[in-house]
């Protein structure tokens, strides 16, 4: 029996990608000749079920899992709205949340790490050691980092930092997640700009620590320049 889910949000728009999303959703966005989310599947064993929200295009990601991956178990929640004035990324992670009562990862599909995912047997943060690349890293948050645990998640463009924030949380203390959701999203359900960090931030004011899990590779798919040097790596790699 699996001890752990993943959390897939297929739901926004994926508007950094400019005409590369006008007719596909951003999880499909090929990178070498695969789908984006293909390559975050590839992090996870086959028997862990997976929870996917769906908006933007949301047939399209859900007919290619299906066809994709029929020995997977997908379980689909769709987001509305999950466009303007209510919608967020915390907002499509709320939605998913009655199939979310188990400690579960929550991974950016436009993130795509190749090296191990560890389970969620305790609360951790995904951060890139940055490397000599040709992404801004500016335009990123990262983290401060203290004996192995995350202290701080600072804004973009931090002057120092210890790596960068991608998008991939380790919840096993998923109650105390809920309720922090719901304080974080109650308090202006309107702030498109709310995701996962301020959640941890809210955790970790409230005693829970937040293990650092440091990766070397690191592929952004999420705007432009970021998936042009992932096509290039990935390339490198065959």
């Amino acid at each position: 029996m699996p001890s752990y889910k993943l959390l897939l949000t297929a739901s926004g728009t994926g508007s950094r990608l400019g005409e590369l999303t006008k007719d596909t959703n951003k999880a499909l966005v090929p990178v070498n000749g695969r789908a984006t989310v293909s390559y975050v599947l590839d992090s996870y064993a086959k028997d862990i079920p997976v929870v996917v929200t769906l908006g933007y295009l949301g047939d399209q990601v859900k007919d290619f899992l299906l066809s994709e991956y029929p020995d997977r178990k997908f379980e689909f929640v769709t987001v509305d709205p999950f466009i303007g004035e209510g919608s967020s990324l915390l907002y499509s992670m709320r939605s998913a949340k009655a199939l979310l009562q188990c400690p579960f990862i929550f991974h950016a599909c436009d993130t795509i790490v190749l090296e191990a995912v560890p389970p969620p047997t305790e609360d951790w943060v995904a951060g890139y050691l940055t490397e000599p690349s040709a992404i801004d890293i500016a335009q990123y948050g990262s983290h401060t980092v203290v004996d192995g645990y995350i202290t701080e998640i600072q804004s973009k463009g931090a002057a120092r930092f210890d790596s960068i924030h991608i998008g991939m949380t380790g919840i096993h203390s998923y109650e105390s997640f809920w309720d922090a959701v719901e304080e974080v999203y109650l308090n202006d359900p309107a702030d498109q700009s709310l995701g996962d960090v301020p959640v941890v931030e809210r955790m970790s004011a409230q005693g829970t620590k937040f293990k650092w899990i440091p990766f070397r590779t690191w592929l952004d798919t999420g705007n432009i320049p970021a998936l042009q040097e992932a096509e290039r790596l990935l390339r490198a790699l065959v």
